[in-house]
């Protein structure tokens, strides 16, 4: 990713680049991605860094979710974590993340106490069925942006296969799937590049 780093001044601004966003303006970027995210927060991680902000283009955000789901914890934690860290430093990060698990928090703690007195009612299990189908959607809109900023090429398609039949089909686990595929695919994406 070419966005400035944390000691760039939010006034420097490039043509073409979107200013350095302020802790202020991670704060509201992130808070808003917790407070919107039911169903599952990437598609709208992605939504709001690449589409709305342009802070990530789809290939940066495309590159950076595999590093994400590397490390421990959830995916767009991790990714709020290095964007705050990148743009603003270590106080970034922490404004980042805490931004982002704020409202889902206060959420989550009022749904709980809601379950545990009417979880049991038949309403209940007829609203948890019709939000899967919408959960469900959100994510295949998600990889299906994301294959649209792979690459072009057989490589790139044998390693997408590859990578859904080892963890759809044959069920190993994610992270060994991804410390053999992750350098097969650096390896494949670096000798494109010496060709190109």
């Amino acid at each position: 990713m070419t966005a400035p780093t944390a000691a760039s001044s939010s006034e420097m601004t490039t043509p073409g680049v979107p200013p350095v966003p302020t802790s202020f303006a991670l704060f509201k970027a992130f808070f808003f991605i917790g407070l919107t995210g039911f169903g599952g927060v990437l598609p709208w991680a992605r939504r709001m860094l690449v589409e709305r902000l342009g802070w990530l283009t789809s290939r940066e955000f495309a590159e950076l979710l595999p590093l994400a789901q590397l490390l421990p914890g959830p995916n767009v934690a991790n990714i709020a974590t290095v964007l705050g860290r990148q743009y603003r430093g270590a106080k970034g990060a922490a404004v980042a993340v805490f931004a982002l698990y704020l409202a889902p928090t206060i959420i989550t703690i009022g749904i709980g106490y809601a379950y545990a007195r009417w979880g049991h009612a038949p309403v209940t299990a007829h609203l948890f069925a019709g939000l899967m189908p919408a959960a469900t959607g959100l994510v295949i809109a998600t990889v299906l942006k994301l294959v649209t900023s792979l690459p072009r090429g057989v490589a790139s398609i044998v390693l997408v296969a590859a990578t859904f039949i080892s963890i759809a089909l044959m069920k190993i686990p994610l992270l060994i799937v991804l410390a053999v595929l992750g350098p097969l695919g650096t390896i494949t994406m670096l000798r494109r590049a010496q060709k190109d």
